[in-house]
């Protein structure tokens, strides 16, 4: 079956965004004197979102949500600042979307990251290739695991979930995937929590590399 939507998430599944994020992680730390930050502990977090950095970054694992909260806005503003230094593409994902445009298929981004930064990074970043649509939590109301992002995008697309595919680097990317009946790919080459293991997610494929992508691409 021809693939018509390829949906994609963003960080660390379309753009390397860790770097700026182990920047802002330090910043947060030596502003409360502490030492550097282990960049494998930071990388992979990225996709679990800032509060889990911000967690990880001061030390707050069972403190209260609402003390974790005043420091991941603390995280963001630092973030905000740097987002744009050292992120960049994922080597193989020009490939993948240059030929998905050539080639005329439907694609675009649904990411939990908030639109403020989502816009910013995005179109700084992949703005050379025309992205078709790209569904923040602030379009939906809600963050995947829900899939009302992903239900929005076939909506907007006009493409029948069978013949769509999401692909994201996250346990909850393949829960929204399928909750959207949608088919699923597992980027392996992301932001993996430690201790998790990619095949048990039950992705219909998994790429270790954004290169394996370009095989589902075909326009006949």
């Amino acid at each position: 079956m021809r693939i018509r939507l390829f949906a994609f998430d963003l960080d660390g599944t379309l753009l390397d965004t860790a770097p700026d994020f182990f920047k802002a992680v330090n910043k947060l730390r030596n502003k409360y004197s502490l030492g550097e930050a282990d960049y494998d502990q930071v990388r992979c977090r990225v996709s679990q979102g800032a509060a889990s950095l911000a967690t990880y970054a001061l030390d707050l694992e069972g403190q209260s949500p609402e003390k974790i909260e005043i420091h991941r806005q603390e995280l963001l503003k630092i973030y905000e600042e740097c987002c744009l230094d050292n992120t960049d593409l994922f080597k193989g994902i020009e490939e993948v979307l240059n030929k998905l445009n050539a080639e005329k298929v439907k694609w675009g981004i649904i990411t939990n990251k908030p639109r403020k930064f989502a816009e910013l990074i995005v179109y700084n970043k992949l703005g050379d290739f025309e992205i078709p649509f790209l569904i923040c939590p602030d379009d939906v109301g809600v963050r995947k695991p829900k899939p009302d992002g992903l239900l929005h995008a076939l909506d907007l697309s006009r493409t029948k979930s069978i013949e769509s595919i999401y692909i994201g680097d996250h346990r909850i990317d393949v829960m929204a995937g399928k909750s959207a009946d949608m088919i699923t790919g597992a980027a392996a080459y992301g932001y993996i929590p430690m201790g998790d293991n990619v095949k048990s997610w039950d992705a219909d494929f998994i790429f270790s590399r954004p290169e394996e992508i370009l095989n589902l691409i075909k326009n006949d």
